[in-house]
């Protein structure tokens, strides 16, 4: 029973750590950690006792090494330490209770239950962990974890001091309570301020991210004013031409009409020569593609896609967007689309730009089911599509390459969005697809 009991907590630090860092496992990755965690745990139990617990603190940064290398520094560390004193906190906050329902329900019973508050106290923790996360995430949004990473000295460092603060304050007051069976009142006074501790560490990691996020979002909104004023200045220009053109318009028909009637077809050709050939060039300008974006309506992505357009028109590239149907809604948080779209255009600016035509394509395509993005720009250089989205991989030279990486690395975090990548002769294109489950 005694096995029993320390398998069960050894699995239930597993199960909180699962539940915090919402890494995704398969079930044969599942069955391989926990037996990976009983070994470890068991070994270390036997022969430092309750420190063990700092072995299996090294595995949970193992598995964020595995699952996210990025992270691994920060949320990774988070992570673990979340679990080690989480499960130590909620093991402590409930064996009393546990343990008087346990004597109250079986008062008269004359089995043995001598281990049933310590297997009971030994399930618990995730039990309750898990009940509160998902209490928790009812009524505070999901935390972007590109968020948390990228401000990890302002949001996380500090946090993960507390929480290594923590467990060095309160593992030994529990090696001392698992010897003598019970804590003094100096000892339940240490825990309690501890737990406060890390109750406050949480907090602040919350109010740190809250007031991080509204300022990304205001910056954000800055800049989407700004791209949005040079789409109403492009807007304009082309209004422009377009009332020069009808004020001409009737003069151009009624010299037309003249010419046909004299049948003095050098009139004619001249007209069109000079007014009406022109006229079809312009037309087919790149400025024309900004027409398309009224079909979109989500502000924040057509303010990006005006800015990256002018961006492109500036280098010389002829520039088509294709927006057919009216898109009100983008089926993936606004955070993670709009950085995946800036890192595909801007490689895609700068692959067409290095060629002798260069070309850029824009298609958003949308159904009830899927919405597709297909950025497809004139290429020049041999891509391995086989190491694309490796990090540090680039074309470029040194130091390049993380774009595709860290848009790999957003799209792990949402299960209906995936990109498709294909390389042609002088072609390069990739389609972002996101299902409408993501809603």
């Amino acid at each position: 029973m005694i096995h029993l009991i320390m398998a069960i907590q050894i699995m239930s630090f597993f199960f909180i750590f699962k539940s915090i860092s919402r890494y995704p496992f398969t079930f044969k990755e599942t069955i391989v950690w926990l037996v990976v965690f009983l070994m470890v745990g068991f070994v270390s139990t036997y022969f430092i006792g309750i420190w063990g617990a700092i072995t299996l603190f090294i595995c949970f940064m193992g598995i964020s090494y595995f699952k996210s290398p990025r992270n691994f520094t920060a949320l990774g560390v988070f992570y673990g330490a979340y679990a080690l004193i989480m499960n130590s906190f909620l093991g402590y906050l409930v064996s009393n209770p546990i343990t008087w329902l346990v004597e109250f329900v079986f008062r008269q019973s004359s089995a043995n239950t001598e281990y049933l508050p310590y297997l009971f106290t030994a399930m618990a923790p995730p039990i309750i962990n898990e009940a509160g996360l998902r209490l928790v995430r009812h009524y505070v949004p999901q935390l972007n974890k590109e968020i948390l990473q990228e401000f990890s000295k302002v949001i996380l460092l500090p946090v993960i001091i507390l929480l290594v603060i923590i467990i060095i304050s309160v593992y030994p007051i529990l090696s001392i309570g698992n010897r003598t069976g019970d804590y003094n009142s100096v000892h339940r006074t240490l825990l309690l301020g501890m737990w406060m501790l890390f109750i406050v560490a949480l907090l602040y990691m919350l109010i740190q991210y809250n007031h991080i996020q509204r300022r990304e979002i205001e910056k954000s909104k800055s800049e989407q004013l700004a791209q949005l004023k040079d789409y109403a200045a492009q807007l304009e220009k082309i209004y422009d031409e377009f009332r020069g053109f009808r004020h001409d318009y009737a003069n151009i028909l009624l010299t037309l009409e003249d010419g046909i009637k004299r049948e003095d077809w050098e009139q004619v050709k001249q007209v069109y020569e000079n007014t009406v050939k022109p006229t079809g060039q312009l037309m087919r300008k790149n400025e024309y593609s900004f027409v398309k974006l009224r079909n979109l309506h989500v502000s924040e992505v057509k303010s990006i896609l005006a800015a990256k357009i002018i961006m492109a028109q500036q280098m010389k590239i002829d520039v088509t967007l294709e927006i057919e149907e009216t898109i009100h809604d983008i089926p993936m948080d606004l955070i993670s689309f709009t950085r995946i779209l800036s890192i595909l255009l801007d490689n895609a600016i700068e692959a067409a730009a290095k060629t002798e035509a260069p070309k850029l394509w824009i298609v958003f395509l949308e159904d009830r089911s899927i919405q597709r993005i297909t950025i497809e720009n004139s290429c020049g250089e041999n891509v391995s599509l086989r190491r694309l989205g490796e990090r540090g991989y680039s074309t470029k030279g040194k130091g390049r390459g993380l774009g595709l990486y860290n848009v790999q690395h957003i799209l792990k975090q949402h299960k209906f969005a995936s990109l498709e990548t294909e390389a042609g002769s002088n072609v390069f294109s990739q389609t972002l697809i996101l299902r409408t489950g993501e809603r």
